[in-house]
């Protein structure tokens, strides 16, 4: 059994780097939120944690060699003071951990979704971006419709491969 030749996919996938900074400290606020605070302004969101409150929500477009750029999860914290005035003026360094990871995202912000041209038994579903958490449910369900046959719920063409 020889395999399908996976090598003829070739959407041009970018690199969107995202940055979160996380205070994890008892101390962090007063009266911490109850739920997520997002702020449309600044676009990021605050999240309480069982560890402290997240605050997240930037996207670089960058490569996958191209290394963290830790004033962006730095400039979060600042966002994050002016959203919440309650939050501590000062936090220890040991009290505060960033992350960053990469988010596989398309040039036309599209995901590409559907069966292989290589072989029907490969469904693609990758390259929804900074997006991808929110997305996911979808995803699957269109996934799913695509693996069991069934018409998915919504047209898929805008998101083929074939476009590029």
């Amino acid at each position: 059994m020889s395999l399908p030749n996976f090598r003829s996919l070739s959407a041009p996938l970018w690199v969107a780097i995202g940055t979160l900074l996380l205070a994890s400290s008892s101390e962090v606020y007063q009266t911490p939120p109850k739920i997520p605070t997002a702020d449309a302004d600044g676009k990021f969101v605050a999240t309480p944690m069982d560890t402290g409150l997240r605050f997240a929500g930037t996207v670089e477009l960058a490569g996958l060699k191209a290394p963290p750029d830790w004033r962006r999860a730095r400039i979060l914290l600042e966002q994050g003071r002016r959203l919440l005035p309650g939050l501590a003026a000062d936090h220890p360094e040991e009290r505060l951990s960033v992350w960053m990871g990469h988010r596989p995202s398309m040039p036309d912000s599209l995901p590409v979704l559907g069966p292989s041209r290589a072989t029907q038994d490969v469904i693609y579903a990758f390259g929804h971006g900074h997006v991808g958490m929110t997305a996911a449910p979808m995803t699957g369900c269109l996934v799913a419709d695509l693996l069991a046959g069934r018409k998915p719920a919504i047209d898929i063409a805008p998101f083929a491969a074939s476009r590029f």
